[in-house]
């Protein structure tokens, strides 16, 4: 959901684009649906016409938006407060809520969020869910010292549905922090069979909305009651610190997304995920001229004079295959998928008119980021290229769209008992196929880069 600023216009124009284009910015209801109860925050104006022309041919949107408009979500529930025990002098704070309070600190007083709204999640005495909205004071509070009422939890499926509705009406990401244990309807059993599909359905705005989504997961000394989604053979377990995962979710666009994720929340955990995530232009170059990356056998650039080289030429013998390096700025992405232990698993060769394969890959060093031809790039592939089956033909980096292995490590089918298997989450693989399912349409590639060749005749 597109959140525009409207410029230079009369009264009488934004209201008639508020009036023709509101049903742009709403959820339509189904009878199987319970719309949540919140307190309405003021809803962004709709596209002038002018924008809307400019929006037909965008220009090409930055990778990380300068600011961004928040709405933080905090589950509520009496699973929820073993994160958030009350405070006393001689007791630190849970890694829960030392995250949290940072967090929250950045999106009060950060000069990277425009805008922010705080909510509590949880289930009124229907079964909806509710969408409490409070004070910066209040939230911390509740952080700080816990949580004293008797409160039951939203099920996650409506959970994420009622706060991804709530945020695009606001044009804002959402920012979504729970334990997500599925507790769906005591009468309802089946949902537990059907918690991918749920999942997809509920977030089925952010596809038809091209939104990305970040899952971010960390684990928490706990205290107090843990409700597990397992309830045999006991329907809670009392825990004195035993770790326990919870997650922080981030929806919206990408652009805005990563801004988030790199500027308000830092320091992030070591299990990240990201789903939808595209990069359709990455700068790359082979570096043929650096005594760094000094290539071998008969390999130049197709252009004497090009700065950035992305068609060479290639005479591998048998004797002497080639071999050279291309660099890669991966800055923008993601931090877990900069990690060169991803890269080396995950990224993958493709090419026509010859063999090659994947040697090196590095992160570049001190030494080369004090080198000007070099700093431009995070990251260097050697390339070996040791034949040629056609006279021309193309050498193509692809890193795909993978499911972290943590997601599986993390995933357990019964989690009765945490202390026996700390760490671990109630089907939690199932959660995030249902994510996943949201891209199964959308490019199978974080990125891809191609490099054109000429074999050498002489």
């Amino acid at each position: 959901m597109y959140r525009t600023r409207c410029i230079g216009r009369s009264k009488i124009l934004l209201l008639a684009g508020a009036l023709a284009f509101t049903g742009c910015y709403k959820k339509e209801a189904s009878q199987e649906t319970v719309s949540p109860e919140t307190t309405k925050a003021p809803v962004k104006e709709a596209p002038t016409q002018e924008n809307r022309s400019q929006a037909s041919n965008p220009a090409p949107a930055p990778t990380t938006a300068t600011k961004v408009d928040v709405d933080l979500y905090l589950e509520v529930s009496n699973g929820m407060k073993g994160f958030m025990p009350p405070p006393a002098a001689d007791k630190e704070p849970t890694t829960f809520q030392s995250r949290l309070n940072k967090l929250i600190s950045e999106v009060q007083d950060g000069v990277y969020v425009d805008d922010h709204r705080y909510y509590l999640a949880k289930q009124n005495a229907q079964g909806n869910p509710v969408l409490d909205s409070v004070s910066y004071g209040v939230l911390k509070n509740t952080i700080v010292s816990g949580i004293n009422a008797d409160v039951r939890g939203t099920p996650l499926p409506q959970l994420l549905e009622a706060a991804l509705q709530n945020s695009m009406e606001k044009g804002a990401v959402s920012v979504i922090v729970s334990d997500f244990i599925h507790g769906p309807d005591p009468n309802n059993p089946g949902q537990f069979l059907s918690l991918d599909s749920d999942i997809r359905s509920s977030l089925k705005q952010a596809e038809h909305q091209n939104l990305v989504v970040a899952v971010l997961a960390e684990a928490s000394p706990f205290f107090g009651n843990y409700y597990p989604a397992v309830k045999k053979p006991a329907v809670k377990q009392t825990l004195a610190g035993k770790e326990v995962p919870f997650y922080i979710w981030v929806i919206g666009k990408q652009q805005e997304v990563q801004t988030v994720i790199n500027k308000v929340l830092r320091n992030l955990p070591a299990q990240q995920a990201y789903f939808g995530f595209n990069y359709p232009s990455i700068p790359f170059s082979a570096l043929l001229k650096s005594n760094i990356f000094r290539p071998v056998g008969v390999v130049y650039c197709t252009s004497r004079t090009a700065q950035v080289c992305t068609s060479i030429n290639l005479g591998p013998q048998k004797e002497e295959p080639v071999e050279f390096t291309i660099g890669l700025d991966l800055k923008d992405l993601p931090s877990s998928m900069q990690d060169v232990g991803f890269l080396k698993r995950n990224l993958k060769l493709a090419m026509t008119g010859g063999k090659a394969a994947i040697g090196t890959v590095i992160a570049a060093s001190e030494e080369v980021k004090a080198t000007p031809d070099l700093a431009k790039y995070t990251h260097f592939v050697r390339i070996h290229v040791p034949q040629l089956t056609a006279n021309a033909g193309s050498i193509t980096l692809q890193l795909p769209q993978v499911v972290p292995t943590w997601i599986n490590q993390w995933t357990t089918t019964n989690d009765n008992n945490p202390a026996a298997a700390p760490r671990k989450t109630y089907q939690l693989n199932k959660i995030m196929e249902g994510v996943q399912a949201l891209y199964r349409d959308k490019s199978e590639f974080v990125f891809s880069v191609t490099m054109k060749f000429n074999k050498e005749t002489k």
